[in-house]
Formats: C-alpha cells, sequence, structure tokens
C-alpha cells in the first residue's frame, strides 16, 4: 500500500482534479484505492455524490482525525474505490486539535493501527489536503509516501515550490522522535506544472522554469474536456470514450498517463 497527498497551499490550481483523476487512473489498472477527503470545502467527496442523502451516517476523515484508535469502514462509491468523505465542521476540528500533544500524527497513529487490514484491500490511498498549511495538510503530509503538489503557470504558482519545500521541512525537523532520532516525515514530494497554456508568454516562461527544477516530473496542459469531464464526474478516459474524444487527444491523454506513471513509479515511467 503506498500513501499520496495531494498538496497544494492556494486554492484553484486543481490539487482535487489530480487526487480525483489519478484514483480514476489506477482503477482503470485493476488495483483498489482508498482515498480520504480532508478539505472542508468537501470538492472530492462531491466528487462522489450522486444524490441528496449520499454519505449520511457513515465513517468519515473527521471520525478518524478525533478517534484514530478505532476501526472505521470506508464507502464504496466505484468498483476499486472507497472514500473516508469530508464533513463541513473540519476547520473546527482543526481548532481543537491544534491544542493537543502531537496533534501532526492522528491520521499517522490511524494508519498504524490499521496498516495490516488497509494493505489487505488497498494498493494505493490518495489524501486531498486542504489547500492551506495547517493540522489537516501536517496530518496528511506526515502520513504520506509521496506528495503530488500541482503548480499554476503564475509567478505565485512558481514560488509555491519553494514554499511548500519549506513548509515541508519544517515539519520534518519538528516531528523527530527525541529518543530513537526516528523521522516521521519521510515523504518524497513530486511538483508537477498544471493547466499550462501552449499560445501564451507567461505559460511558457513558466515552463522554462520548471525545467531547472529536479523535482518537476512534467506539466498538464489546460484542456476544455478536463472541466467537462470534472462537471459530469467522469475520470477524463470515461468522458472521452463517451464524447470520441480519445483519439483526438491521444497526444494529451499520452502525457497524462506518462505522468501518473511518473508519481506511481518514483518520478519514472
Amino acid at each position: 500500500m503506498e500513501i499520496i497527498s495531494s498538496m497544494a497551499i492556494k486554492g484553484g490550481v486543481g490539487k482535487t482534479t489530480l487526487a480525483f483523476q489519478l484514483a480514476k487512473y489506477i482503477e482503470g489498472k485493476n488495483k483498489n484505492v482508498l482515498m480520504l477527503d480532508m478539505d472542508s470545502q468537501r470538492s472530492l467527496t462531491g466528487l462522489f455524490i450522486k444524490s441528496q442523502n449520499d454519505f449520511d451516517n457513515v465513517d468519515t476523515t473527521a471520525d478518524i482525525l478525533l478517534n484514530p484508535r478505532h476501526k472505521y469502514t470506508p464507502t464504496k462509491v466505484s468498483n476499486k474505490i472507497s472514500i473516508f468523505p469530508a464533513t463541513n465542521n473540519l476547520n473546527e476540528i482543526a481548532e481543537e486539535m491544534a491544542t493537543k500533544t502531537y496533534k501532526e500524527l492522528a491520521l499517522f497513529m490511524w494508519f498504524a493501527f490499521n496498516v495490516d487490514s488497509l494493505n489487505k484491500e488497498f494498493d494505493y490511498v490518495i489524501i486531498d489536503l486542504p489547500p492551506a498549511w495547517n493540522v489537516l495538510s501536517q496530518n496528511g503530509v506526515t502520513v504520506a509516501d509521496k506528495i503530488l503538489s500541482p503548480m499554476e503557470p503564475s509567478r505565485f504558482g512558481y514560488e509555491s515550490h519553494a514554499k511548500v519545500i519549506s513548509a515541508i521541512q519544517a515539519l520534518k525537523d519538528a516531528l523527530i522522535d527525541p529518543v530513537t532520532g526516528k523521522e516521521y516525515v519521510t515523504a518524497e514530494i513530486l511538483f508537477l506544472g498544471n493547466r499550462v497554456k501552449h499560445n501564451t508568454a507567461s505559460s511558457r516562461d513558466f515552463l522554462e522554469a520548471l525545467a531547472q527544477l529536479s523535482d518537476v516530473i512534467g506539466s498538464i496542459p489546460e484542456k476544455e474536456l478536463v472541466n467537462s469531464s470534472m462537471l459530469s464526474k467522469q475520470s477524463i478516459w470515461d468522458y472521452g470514450e463517451e464524447h470520441k474524444l480519445l483519439w483526438k487527444q491521444r497526444a494529451f491523454y499520452e502525457e497524462v498517463e506518462k505522468i501518473f506513471e511518473r508519481v506511481l513509479n518514483n518520478g519514472e515511467v
């Protein structure tokens, strides 16, 4: 089982889209995926809601964070994907957690208590973190094997590279066992450009800047089919098949699949 956290310190850069589409890609490889929505905006949760009563009276990420020693059951939402949905009160829970000792390790503790059963049931865990650096995102970083962080073609997008690395390094330095010296934060950080337009000077400058960074695994072009697939709550592959776009947009699909393979294979295809 491998844990991948989708992280951004600013909203609107596509982290939830990446988390959802990566999960769908993995599902297409006949692998089992557990998803955790840790964003109070509940965007990831909403992608799996089909009726008004979906996710009523089910176990949530809030339950895990408040009582990490308990075994909870995710909700199955497709053939190979299960989810712990988010709740609207996650920010209040984060404030409550902020006063506790080892507040960044609640999710780590839950995985530690349930690792055997999770390993048997799931091949991958994908966590959608909030678009801010708080105790929720710190929990998601601490438990992760890999962190996937999208950057948009703007000055802030490029600057977010250094901010993400700095925040994670500070957390890594803070979470060291004083007796054993064990480090809790061990995730590999993978960056990628997202929503990159092919015909603007800013995007060209952005791509040139990304080329100088060794931890950038690629860039995903801006495509309306991505937005349309998300509106219809579909993977880009299902949407493309339904609208006969798989061949017409094959270069785009090949690029996305190459990037996702790099995520799954330690930065290599």
